[in-house]
């Protein structure tokens, strides 16, 4: 049911059909679209929610609901438009966007968050703009003042205020570029490294977050995506519960230890390179009381998946980091960095079967046949093990 949706979102260009009516309706300048996100739902009204933006016009919510009219958008369902400042998750984006000069929206996630960049007297701004009330600047200062003090030698970013009003959280801009090309030049090994000591000087720094995420709450978050990816891919449902039991058997074996800090999603594009080669890290959504190596195997598996890109061999640069975390951050548990490791390749194989694109399901079975057949081998296993 839902791959023929996919096909139809893919190839008929029915929402955008829609968008167009939508903005034609408000007199709002927009074209063409492209689509910046997509979440599939299964088994729930909306079956999936999409974002739209246009070069020079609005950023917009897409609800794609399910309708016992099968003529309904021609076998989409019933589709529901509206603008992000329209979200009720989110009342405090219009004033938000309104206080900014140049407002861009950077990344919208219905119902959960928005983040614009703007500036303020000529100054950059990000502004996080939450469903929740939750202050995140005092860990943010936190982080700032470690940077400042060098116990991090990585730049992040400014914290500028909480506004409780509108719920959103102001923050500087962290200098840089990607990381990627970096890593995939011949000064690749030394770029490795350099995150490698980075995500060790987090570990034994002096950061107590509110938030803790333990071995088992990252087994329940896989857990969720195996069982996402099974509804929308049943014929990889046998082969994902095989997966999933495989790990849950490979948690009973780890015994509990203290948490330290962790960034939660340190991939690698959430790294990057100032002029004088000085790495800053952004996003620390997720941050959080947790296990370093989850930080250093996000990486590692990242880094893995743009193998063909890399100009130096993919295990030199995984020694690399690896050393370079030994530097700042003392041993890492071998068994727990595999582990995490494969907790990252399955997240990729789920967000691959629950993809809005045409093929997604074969895509993930490939991947997943790969990673079962890897059970027999050490090959997902860090270099070092």
């Amino acid at each position: 049911m839902y791959r023929e949706r996919i096909e139809l979102l893919a190839t008929g260009g029915l929402v955008e059909a829609h968008l167009d009516a939508w903005a034609a309706e408000r007199s709002v300048a927009a074209g063409p679209w492209r689509r910046v996100y997509g979440k599939l739902k299964p088994l729930r009204s909306p079956w999936a929610v999409l974002v739209y933006e246009a070069v020079g016009g609005p950023t917009v919510r897409v609800r794609l609901l399910e309708s016992t009219d099968d003529r309904a958008a021609n076998g989409l369902g019933e589709i529901e438009i509206s603008s992000c400042e329209d979200d009720p998750a989110l009342p405090g984006l219009p004033a938000v966007l309104a206080a900014l000069d140049e407002p861009v929206v950077v990344r919208y996630r219905p119902g959960n968050r928005c983040t614009v960049r703007g500036n303020v007297e000529d100054t950059g701004r990000y502004v996080k703009i939450l469903t929740d009330a939750v202050d995140d600047q005092v860990e943010a200062r936190a982080r700032w003042d470690a940077t400042r003090a060098g116990v991090l030698s990585f730049a992040v970013a400014e914290p500028h205020g909480w506004d409780g009003r509108t719920q959103s959280s102001w923050y500087g801009v962290v200098p840089g570029d990607s990381l990627l090309p970096h890593l995939a030049g011949p000064d690749g090994a030394r770029a490795a490294r350099a995150v490698g000591r980075s995500l060790g000087e987090l570990a034994v720094a002096p950061l107590r977050p509110r938030a803790s995420v333990d071995a088992a709450e990252q087994l329940v978050r896989t857990g969720r995506g195996l069982r996402r990816a099974a509804a929308v891919a049943p014929g990889l449902a046998d082969e994902l519960r095989r997966a999933g039991d495989a790990l849950a058997r490979a948690h009973q074996d780890l015994c509990s230890r203290p948490l330290v800090p962790a960034h939660g999603a340190a991939h690698m594009n959430q790294w990057l390179v100032d002029d004088d080669g000085r790495l800053g890290l952004v996003d620390f959504d997720r941050f959080a009381l947790g296990e370093p190596e989850f930080d250093v195997a996000t990486f590692l598996v990242e880094l893995r998946a743009e193998s063909s890109s890399l100009l130096l061999p993919y295990h030199e640069l995984e020694t690399a980091v690896l050393d370079g975390f030994r530097e700042t951050g003392g041993e890492l548990d071998e068994q727990r960095l595999g582990l995490y490791a494969r907790h990252k390749q399955l997240s990729r194989v789920t967000r691959t079967a629950a993809a809005l694109r045409p093929g997604a399901e074969q895509r993930a079975g490939r991947e997943l046949a790969e990673l079962l057949a890897s059970d027999q081998s050490s090959d997902w296993m860090p270099a070092s093990s």
